[in-house]
């Protein structure tokens, strides 16, 4: 049986991949993994559907990374920011 396209989870998952706007992004990777779950849940109850199973593997591969570039990127912009130092003041004496 041939996968069928426009399943719920797969929507939320090509959402979270063309994301370009970084401030969504977080939300709709927690969405798509959400469905997913969700997903995953409902295919234990039933038999077969290799192929989904398949896909939602690959989803949950392609989310992972994701969230790996969500975290370099957070831990970039620490190490870009550099604190106000403030030295102090050595006494005229």
């Amino acid at each position: 049986m041939a996968l069928e396209w426009g399943l719920e989870w797969q929507q939320c998952y090509v959402d979270a991949l063309l994301e370009t706007d970084a401030s969504n992004l977080v939300a709709r990777v927690a969405i798509a993994e959400r469905v997913i779950l969700s997903r995953v849940e409902e295919l234990c109850l039933i038999s077969g559907e290799e192929e989904e199973w398949q896909a939602i593997e690959d989803a949950i591969k392609g989310l992972a990374v994701l969230r790996s570039e969500i975290l370099k990127s957070r831990i970039g912009i620490k190490k870009d920011r550099r604190p106000d130092v403030v030295k102090p003041r050595i006494s005229a004496s």
